[in-house]
């Protein structure tokens, strides 16, 4: 009977969480309220109470769901620009899944929401020195490196509502590039930093096709 409960409970839980990315992405904080939640998962208004505590602690964990979702492991053993490809295609893959939920995420002006992206970018940051064998915690590296990510999210903001105007792969190549020449101002900076192995993988062309390339949008990437 407890284990029964316990499965409800579950359901219900995960109903609530989906209802809740849903109506969060779709609208501003304000306007959806504790009824509209319930309503949307089918279930009594209490619930959103017992199982989150209040509308704040909902919209907290559905934006946490949705960093989940976007969240991708290390790229497999191999050449460093080979990964760092690899990083950016499954980045951008995860987006098509559901980009009213990215953008949803990262236009969100909660100060919360904004320290749940924050700790994504920091997972990132480490996991791209790992792939680069640059010291993330070395301050031009650290720069170079957030201010890549940052590039990397208004690209695909930009991308997604502008209808998907290029290629996926070719953004990719574009990005790559953009790395390549963060790291190559990154030794400006700090002229002990030595780049050299990982520009020269970053700058070669690995098929990037121009404007005639293929499909655009969420089929670009397969």
């Amino acid at each position: 009977m407890a284990t029964t409960r316990a499965v409800r409970a579950a359901a219900t839980r995960h109903k609530l969480l989906d209802a809740a990315v849903e109506l969060f992405v779709e609208k501003p904080y304000d306007e959806v309220s504790v009824q509209d939640l319930a309503n949307a998962a089918g279930v009594a208004y209490g619930l959103v109470a017992h199982h989150f505590g209040n509308k704040r602690g909902i919209h907290l964990e559905a934006m946490r769901q949705i960093a989940r979702r976007l969240e991708q492991g290390l790229p497999p053993p191999g050449p460093a620009a080979t990964r760092i490809r690899h990083l950016i295609h499954d980045h951008f893959a995860s987006i098509q899944r559901d980009p009213a939920a990215y953008l949803g995420l990262m236009l969100g002006a909660d100060p919360d929401s904004r320290t749940i992206v924050d700790a994504g970018r920091q997972l990132a940051i480490r996991a791209l020195g790992e792939i680069l064998g640059l010291d993330p915690e070395r301050p031009a590296v650290r720069l170079a490196l957030r201010s890549w990510l940052a590039a990397v999210n208004e690209a695909a903001i930009v991308w997604i509502q502008d209808g998907y105007p290029f290629p996926a792969d070719d953004l990719i190549e574009l990005l790559t590039a953009t790395l390549a020449e963060q790291l190559r101002q990154a030794a400006r900076l700090d002229p002990a930093l030595d780049p050299v192995p990982t520009l020269s993988a970053l700058d070669r062309p690995n098929g990037f096709a121009g404007p005639d390339h293929g499909d655009r949008g969420p089929a670009a990437t397969r």
